[in-house]
């Protein structure tokens, strides 16, 4: 989890994620998303929000909590974010399996 943790706070100074609902919600809109991860600890309710904003996009539960995925993001929680470019979406990918997943493997849709 710890290089998953890295590669997505690398991928923040690049500008290539989104973090939080507002901004996650409008890069949805806009078909920038190219994966959202939520934090293991997410509230229901912001697991119902991004349901409805999704489409086609791939959402997926990481290990983390919030206050883990906050700090590898600079901030004090994060429950959800975005990732928008392809590179970084498919090395997160491959990492994320190495890691431990959220007990229903991992996926939201």
């Amino acid at each position: 989890m710890d290089r998953f943790l890295t590669l997505l706070g690398l991928a923040l100074r690049a500008k290539q994620v989104e973090v939080g609902e507002v901004p996650v919600h409008t890069a949805l809109a806009h078909g920038k998303v190219k994966i959202v991860y939520l934090a293991a600890d997410a509230a229901e309710n912001t697991v119902d929000k991004v349901r409805r904003h999704l489409g086609n996009t791939p959402c997926r539960y990481v290990s983390a909590d919030k206050s883990r995925l906050g700090y590898a993001l600079g901030r004090k929680s994060c429950a959800l974010v975005a990732v928008t470019d392809p590179g970084f979406a498919r090395r997160l990918e491959e990492l994320l399996p190495m890691a431990a997943q959220h007990q229903d493997g991992g996926v939201v849709l």
